[in-house]
């Protein structure tokens, strides 16, 4: 719990570790592990890391993240690095996407069984992703944690694949929260100078896809949060394709963002949770399917 640094925007921070780690890594493959009651992270990614695959893994009672894919914030225009900070329209890097190539992309969690992680850390979730592009989850178990079972901590830079992962029984032990979990708090997030509600329109409705770049795609899951949201898309997520999953408790979470499409899901004992929309933004920016959809999910 050493030498934290902070994530984007964000009020916690990370330590850049694990029992398992890779570094400017290419074309590597973890295979069959366990990693058990280690007091930290499982496994970390950092900084420049290309094709490297997690399959078949046991992790449990770890004391932090499970598995976190984290970028050089370098590689990250106008960042800024606590909650309450805020910028200024005129002062903002309008290049689209990263800086450098810094960070993990074309990386994959798959087949792997997580539970009971952040036994000491309890912000932390078992996938943890931020900085990173092009991040493939699918046919995971995850359960048992305080928090999140997957998140996403900033919109830097999308493309990321959530597919036929079973996630329940998270946010154990905090709140405000959901089995998947995203924060956006992006570039456009927050500026000073600019009202939120002129991002719907004109020249300024450019500036949410300045950091999510590519679309992240949740689809054929299976969410339960019985103290929070099953899926919560918060504080400016955007660029998001929700489609055919199963929510069995917590309904769906959207809080202000831009450019979500969240269709043909299944929700039970809930509906979509519509929370703090820029006005005029349901006209482009989601496209929502009724609550009682029952077209069949995949399962």
């Amino acid at each position: 719990m050493d030498r934290n640094e902070p994530l984007l925007r964000s009020d916690w921070s990370i330590y850049r570790g694990g029992a398992i780690s890779f570094a400017n890594a290419e074309a590597c493959a973890l295979e069959k592990p366990f990693v058990d009651q280690v007091g930290g992270n499982a496994i970390f990614l950092s900084n420049d890391n290309r094709r490297i695959a997690i399959r078949r893994t046991h992790i449990a009672e770890v004391g932090a993240n499970g598995v976190a894919f984290v970028g050089d914030t370098k590689a990250v225009r106008s960042a800024l690095f606590e909650y309450k900070e805020r910028q200024s329209l005129k002062d903002l890097d309008l290049i689209t996407g990263p800086r450098n190539g810094s960070f993990p992309k074309d990386c994959v969690v798959e087949d792997s069984l997580i539970e009971r992680a952040g036994r000491w850390e309890k912000q932390t979730p078992p996938i943890e992703i931020s900085v990173s592009q092009d991040i493939t989850i699918r046919h995971n178990s995850i359960y048992d944690v305080p928090r999140a079972g997957i998140n996403v901590s900033d919109g830097t830079w999308g493309g990321h694949i959530i597919e036929y992962n079973d996630v329940f029984d998270t946010v154990k032990e905090t709140a405000d929260h959901g089995s998947f979990n995203s924060w956006g708090r992006d570039r456009y997030w927050g500026l000073t100078d600019i009202d939120a509600n002129s991002i719907t329109s004109g020249p300024s409705r450019k500036l949410p896809p300045l950091n999510s770049v590519k679309p992240t795609i949740l689809r054929y899951n299976r969410f339960r949060c019985d103290n929070g949201w099953d899926i919560d898309l918060n504080d400016g997520s955007s660029n998001f394709l929700i489609y055919i999953n199963l929510t069995l408790h917590g309904g769906i979470k959207l809080r202000e963002g831009f450019f979500r499409n969240v269709e043909n899901n299944v929700i039970v004992s809930n509906s979509l949770n519509a929370h703090a929309w820029c006005k005029g933004a349901r006209t482009f920016s989601a496209t929502i399917s009724s609550s009682n959809n029952t077209r069949r999910s995949g399962w």
